[in-house]
């Protein structure tokens, strides 16, 4: 028996597109071979309102980072954001609850 597992996407300012987008694609399609699916894909970001990818595409997050269903998985795309975002505390201080 397959269990779903929720998988989050962190966006955060300059994501790079294709580092979130594609393994977005990847999993949800994955749904279409099993059932039940096997991810519930979201996309989390730290703070309200929409995120300015690096390419200028702005994307709205599924749920803020405080507000987020506890995920099972937790992906982190790269671009040039990370240098910023790898010594944000909001981020990297996160304890399970």
């Amino acid at each position: 028996m397959t269990t779903t597992r929720t998988l989050a996407i962190l966006l955060f300012d300059d994501v790079e597109v294709l580092d979130f987008c594609g393994p977005f694609e990847v999993f949800s399609v994955a749904n279409h071979f099993t059932d039940p699916p096997a991810f519930h894909v979201l996309t989390v970001a730290e703070k309200p309102g929409a995120v300015q990818t690096r390419g200028g595409l702005s994307v709205n997050p599924h749920h803020r980072l405080a507000a987020c269903p506890r995920p099972d998985l937790v992906l982190v795309p790269g671009g040039q954001g990370t240098r910023r975002e790898m010594h944000n505390p909001a981020l990297i201080d996160r304890r399970p609850s």
